[in-house]
């Protein structure tokens, strides 16, 4: 598990200043005790759905709370839901969620990983840059997905959104997008999760793939939105691949909205704290950010009232 100390460390005052001020009052009767809560993952096959599962026995076992899991499309698909109140927590990528979190009382439990932006190709075809792709059917990812935001955003970034120099572009599950770029129905994919993937590492070992160096368009899509995107880098070997490349990093919260009961809150700041080991899956290589210093850098978004308070807590 790799530890950014640097990142987060100027939100850690406004964490330990001012605790008295969030002490809450008990009087009367307890609240009820949290016994089951909802959590919109994504795709199977996933890092959003292992990471749930991950979340969801370690979270059982600390405070015998039940986790129940929903299959989804990602992060756009899980706001909405988190919205409507179909679920008590969502995972999201962080573009997805500053913008969603401006129009709803949404705030987060902390910052628990990064995805990355992977795009990926037939190692034996003949597109070796983003360029190549103008033209080109190109999956963007599943419909209602943060891949298909990401995706979308760096082709308007890059002036490839629409004409001569735009790829046909679709909308595509992560297993029919991998079966239609195996069989040649499709000439690239977008995909934004962790790495490896195992669906991904599946086809690979069949069918030969290339990843498709993004780090030339990093800047232009910074640049059109600060401070949602990172320098990445896919580590060598990843499906196969001879060297690392360069790609786009994308951060993921754990959202809930306000009214996420105190006793849930504090359960899920002890587990991501307390059992971080735990929630990586294994095989792994991308940046976790399961440590004190990191799971409070949630950007735009604001933590949870209560996670907050625990977090001081914690922190003395």
């Amino acid at each position: 598990m790799t530890r950014r100390p640097e990142a987060g460390l100027s939100r850690r005052t406004v964490l330990i200043g001012g605790a008295a001020a969030w002490t809450l009052a008990l009087a009367g009767c307890a609240p009820a005790r949290t016994e089951r809560i909802a959590l919109a993952c994504g795709e199977p096959g996933g890092a959003y759905l292992q990471f749930g599962e991950l979340l969801g026995a370690a979270l059982q076992d600390r405070s015998g709370v039940a986790l129940e899991l929903r299959v989804t499309h990602g992060s756009g698909e899980n706001l909405e839901m988190l919205a409507r109140g179909d679920v008590d927590l969502a995972l999201s990528l962080a573009d997805s969620a500053n913008e969603s979190a401006r129009s709803h009382d949404f705030t987060a439990i902390g910052r628990v990983y990064q995805n990355y932006l992977q795009c990926l190709v037939r190692d034996a075809g003949d597109i070796r840059s983003f360029a190549d792709l103008a033209g080109r059917r190109v999956s963007i990812g599943a419909p209602g997905s943060g891949s298909t935001r990401t995706t979308r955003r760096l082709l308007e970034a890059t002036g490839r959104a629409s004409g001569g120099g735009a790829p046909a572009a679709t909308e595509l599950e992560l297993s029919a997008a991998l079966t239609a770029l195996a069989t040649g129905d499709i000439d690239a994919l977008f995909w934004s999760g962790g790495i490896p993937t195992p669906e991904i590492t599946d086809v690979a070992a069949v069918t030969p793939l290339r990843v498709i160096d993004l780090g030339d368009v990093v800047d232009p899509l910074r640049a059109a939105h600060p401070q949602e995107y990172l320098d990445a880098r896919i580590p060598a070997g990843v499906y196969g691949t001879e060297g690392s490349t360069a790609t786009i990093g994308i951060s993921n919260l754990l959202m809930c909205r306000a009214d996420l009961a105190r006793d849930a809150a504090r359960a899920l700041v002890d587990v991501l704290v307390d059992d971080a080991r735990r929630l990586v899956p294994t095989g792994s290589v991308g940046l976790q950010y399961l440590a004190l210093d990191t799971l409070i850098d949630t950007g735009e978004v604001p933590l949870h009232r209560d996670a907050r308070a625990r977090y001081r807590e914690r922190y003395r």
